[in-house]
């Protein structure tokens, strides 16, 4: 007869966390805008069981970009994430592009 089927355990089910609509996205530093500067940051945000951003640090991004940024995502609430349907703080990345659009 043929083996059996492997034991497959059953995995935990995630719904990361999500900013919500409210959010405002940082602005533009003028005197960069001003120099034709543009650039991305990514932060490493930590986001609490119940929405609120407890910690942000820079991954990668140059000033001015990167206080801004943060000043900014300080600010924000996300829906939380929830592991088996409970609400769990979660840590995720977030990339902010600078861009001038002419």
């Amino acid at each position: 007869p043929p083996p059996p089927p492997p034991v497959v355990e059953e995995a935990e089910s995630v719904v990361v966390p999500a900013p919500l609509s409210g959010n405002k996205l940082p602005a533009y530093p003028a005197d960069a805008r001003k120099k034709g500067l543009q650039g991305d940051v990514i932060l490493k945000v930590r986001i609490s069981d119940t929405g609120e951003v407890i910690d942000v640090q820079l991954i990668r991004g140059d000033e001015p970009f990167a206080s801004v940024a943060i000043a900014a995502v300080r600010t924000w609430r996300y829906r939380p994430a929830l592991i088996d349907g409970k609400p769990t703080a979660f840590t995720r990345r977030v990339q902010i592009p600078f861009r001038i659009r002419s």
